[in-house]
């Protein structure tokens, strides 16, 4: 599989996509005014300690405090507390640095304390950030993890020796009170690249802390690195043949970095300068476009739809223009096996998060329903997200989770829609007129004539059929309607008003 990573960059918007078998897969988007938090350190003070939900909020000097839960509290902040109170609620093993979902938060935090936390989570929709107290920097072959002497590998190696191998190199090389786990990109590199970045990401960690005890209050002590750096860091691997940067500030912080971690990559980094648009010349600009779509088209003929709800998000798998030759169940296997690559993709690149529902049309035969089961795990295995997901139930649905950690480019790139409030349905004009029907037999105006304003699609059906509907409501209701048309409001939107007109004739009669 081949692998592009491009960077497009305009003064309201920055992109990266990252491209496999010149298919876009995933999309990274940064704005001047919308810079993400996730990595980011700040020294918070404590606002409120929640028992009854074991969690905490934590001013960081946002415009919404953070969110701390229990479990993402780090144990050293108990040492001050005794070793009896660490026996009882833990059993802490502090050479382990085990995680404490059983301590009660109140024994842990008081209001007004201050302490450092990371973000892990972005902003999303009403709710601030969510943070940890179990600090890390991400480098690109390591995870420096502070107060700790704890050495790691990455899951995605179960070659033993390796580990082994990696874990005695990294202790011979890291100096002491630091733990370090080793990313899946570093499974390959030298002890001198080590070294490299055990270095730089002691010196950042050190300039965090130099930060973090200056002055009193809220603050952010350590910025993660730019949309550019934070790409090239976590994607550039030796899959990627090719980055391109349509801008000399991109292409040269591409560089610098690279210099320092692994200069033989330097190659393939190239300044795109055509005349042409880069996203337009490698033809991933109309995916885009439809990346909001409801309904995706698939290769077959079938396609899915894709729908959010509060809870999770449901995709529907239908045949669509895909009849087949012969076969029902060939051609339903063919459909669901199409869609569940086209469903990893889309996942990756909507950024979709937290539980995903697929409802795959029922196959009779259980060994074509092993055969989709594995096409999706073998596709969700290209994704770097952490995700899991359950076999087919027997109503053809399938379960997936996928960790979220900001929001979906649907929510980055729109705003919910103000006639229907995220609905995605207006009253049509009959349950309108429906509405204005009962709201005129509440009324009591005490007028011979009533103007009434509409939507022009409210307006037109009143008035078909040579006003069939509009007569009938007068006789009803015995008022004259003035029926009157305003494009200003939406289709179920309505005015009400005696007219004024009418009652001053009638006086002018008296």
């Amino acid at each position: 599989m081949t692998k592009k990573i491009l960077f497009n960059a305009t003064p309201t918007e920055k992109r990266a996509a990252l491209l496999e078998n010149d298919k876009v897969v995933e999309l990274v988007v940064e704005r001047p005014d919308h810079f993400r938090l996730v990595g980011n350190i700040y020294r918070g003070k404590v606002t409120s300690i929640l028992p009854g939900i074991q969690a905490a909020f934590i001013d960081i000097g946002l415009d919404k405090c953070a969110f701390l839960h229990a479990t993402d509290v780090d144990p050293s902040l108990l040492l001050d507390a005794g070793d009896e109170l660490m026996e009882r609620y833990t059993g802490y093993d502090s050479s382990k640095r085990r995680r404490i979902a059983r301590i009660p938060i109140e024994k842990v935090l008081t209001v007004g304390q201050e302490i450092l936390v990371q973000v892990t989570k972005e902003p999303i929709s009403t709710k601030g950030p969510k943070v940890t107290t179990q600090i890390s920097l991400a480098g690109r072959f390591l995870v420096l993890v502070p107060d700790t002497d704890f050495i790691g590998v990455s899951k995605k190696t179960s070659d033993i020796k390796k580990r082994a191998r990696l874990k005695k190199l990294i202790s011979q090389i890291k100096p002491r009170g630091v733990g370090f786990i080793v990313r899946t990109i570093g499974l390959q590199v030298s002890e001198t690249e080590f070294v490299k970045e055990i270095h730089m990401l002691i010196d950042a960690w050190k300039q965090a802390q130099e930060e973090a005890l200056s002055g009193s209050g809220p603050k952010l002590v350590y910025m993660e690195l730019g949309i550019t750096t934070q790409v090239i860091r976590d994607l550039f691997s030796e899959n990627v043949t090719e980055v391109y940067a349509d801008q000399d500030d991109d292409y040269q912080e591409i560089l610098n970095y690279l210099k320092v971690l692994s200069p033989d990559l330097c190659k393939r980094v190239i300044r795109y300068d055509e005349k042409v648009p880069l996203f337009d010349r490698f033809n991933i600009e109309k995916d885009l476009d439809r990346l909001l779509k409801r309904k995706v088209w698939l290769r077959s003929g079938g396609y899915i739809l894709i729908d959010r709800t509060e809870a999770l998000v449901a995709i529907d798998v239908n045949t669509g223009r895909n009849v087949g030759k012969s076969n029902l169940e060939e051609t339903i296997f063919k459909t669901n096996l199409d869609a569940a690559a086209e469903i990893c993709r889309q996942l990756r690149l909507r950024d979709i998060g937290g539980l995903i529902v697929v409802d795959f049309i029922d196959m009779r035969s259980a060994d074509n329903r092993r055969k989709i089961e594995n096409a999706m795990r073998k596709a969700m295995e290209l994704d770097p997200t952490a995700a899991s997901m359950t076999g087919l139930s027997k109503f053809g649905l399938m379960e997936i989770t996928r960790k979220r950690v900001r929001p979906e480019l649907q929510e980055f790139f729109t705003n919910v829609c103000p006639v229907c409030e995220g609905l995605g349905w207006v009253f049509s004009p009959e349950t309108v007129i429906s509405r204005i029907d009962r709201d005129l037999k509440r009324s009591d105006f005490h007028a011979p004539s009533v103007k009434l304003s509409v939507h022009p699609a409210v307006s037109a059906y009143m008035l078909k059929d040579g006003e069939q509907m509009k007569r009938r409501l007068e006789k009803e209701h015995k008022y004259q309607l003035m029926i009157e048309t305003d494009e200003e409001l939406d289709q179920d939107e309505y005015n009400i008003v005696p007219d004024k007109r009418a009652n001053r004739k009638e006086e002018q009669r008296d």
